[in-house]
């Protein structure tokens, strides 16, 4: 039986570190995991036996023969995500490099019903059908909402957003075939970006949706708290007796930063806003107002974490060309920078919600190896 784990444990330690540093050699393998030669060997033939790994090529020569490159196959495995808002649903599939090989995106307004869960999970089956994914190479499917989730990812806690009746999770169950759990949807697009993030050190991700939320982000991990509500950066009051919040509450960044605010200018269509905010003074005020509003949450949080700020969500992925503007407000509250590089717009663009959702199984797949 020590045998068995020994072995199973070199399996798994090998694939990791290939997994981790993107590319190895077998002999830098042995001496980062301190194996002989042909352990690593033997182990590699069965990661490859099994489509886990394979010869991308040769590192350039050191004076000998050029060793083999080794790096994880992408496509040995998938995992899905859904993201579900108050009016869209989206789907993503994902492979091991996290990156999204097939997405959709769907207006239509969330209903507690079978015939929603239904809809959700026969418009994720066309996308798996339609892309060849084979079913036993899914891990398993992410659901992502704007709620806070238990700590056994089948249960809601609050949600206030869109109104889900308890037992949901078994509800869901009768429709979707893969394994799933739920997610908070911020978090999972903190999630998304940490992964796709070289730095190792903390970043706090704020989510600017039609809710704004947030993550703050570890690594490769997100940090849930005591009672899985950390980072609710929406619900910090930055307006005394301010604006009224759907929390119940009065002066929340949620208030003065959710996506809405800008949609509902165009009937509901962010794009449509930022293409026509260049020539409309009536936008370019709001958007002004917008981003005071932000500096000031932005600045809280780096007061408080020390760290970079990553901007995500719907606003996110068209903030770069204003991001110029969001540091000269953010550094004018700020006693201790003359500069603000340290905010930082998302790499996920769309669907970074889903992707996150979906990555749970991929990290999952990569411990369990």
């Amino acid at each position: 039986m020590h045998d068995e784990n020994t072995k199973a444990r070199n399996l798994g330690d090998i694939y990791r570190t290939i997994y981790h540093k993107g590319s190895c050699s077998r002999q830098s393998i042995a001496e980062y995991l301190g194996l002989s030669l042909p352990t690593v060997t033997n182990n590699l033939n069965r990661l490859k036996e099994d489509g886990l790994v394979y010869n991308s090529g040769f590192f350039e020569s050191t004076g000998g023969r050029k060793a083999n490159m080794l790096r994880c196959t992408p496509n040995a495995r998938y995992a899905a995500g859904i993201d579900i808002t108050r009016n869209h649903l989206s789907i993503a599939i994902i492979n091991l490099d996290s990156t999204i090989i097939a997405s959709k995106r769907i207006r239509i307004p969330f209903e507690d019903t079978d015939a929603y869960y239904q809809f959700a999970a026969e418009e994720m089956e066309a996308i798996i059908r339609t892309n060849d994914i084979p079913k036993d190479r899914l891990l398993g499917t992410g659901i992502s909402l704007p709620v806070i989730v238990g700590p056994d990812q089948k249960s809601i806690t609050y949600a206030a957003v869109i109104r889900v009746s308890e037992g949901i999770y078994p509800r869901m169950e009768r429709h979707i075939p893969s394994p799933f759990l739920l997610f908070n949807d911020a978090n999972s697009g903190g999630l998304a970006e940490a992964w796709i993030s070289p730095s190792q050190r903390g970043e706090v991700y704020l989510s600017l949706s039609n809710s704004v939320g947030g993550a703050t982000i570890n690594g490769k991990d997100i940090s849930m708290g005591n009672n899985c509500r950390a980072s609710e950066f929406g619900h910090m009051t930055i307006i005394p007796n301010g604006r009224k919040c759907y929390c119940g509450q009065h002066g929340c960044l949620n208030t003065y930063c959710s996506a809405n605010l800008l949609a509902n200018m165009t009937n509901g269509d962010l794009k449509r806003f930022f293409d026509e905010l260049g020539e409309n003074k009536g936008f370019q005020q709001l958007f002004d107002e917008y981003l005071d509003h932000l500096a000031l949450g932005v600045n809280n949080l780096r007061m408080c974490f020390d760290c970079d700020v990553i901007l995500g969500g719907n606003v996110g992925a068209y903030m770069t060309d204003y991001i110029d503007v969001l540091r000269e407000k953010a550094v004018a509250l700020n006693p201790y920078e003359q500069d603000a590089d340290y905010i930082r717009v998302c790499h996920y663009k769309t669907e970074a919600a889903a992707a996150g959702a979906a990555l749970y199984f991929v990290n999952q797949f990569v411990l369990d190896m």
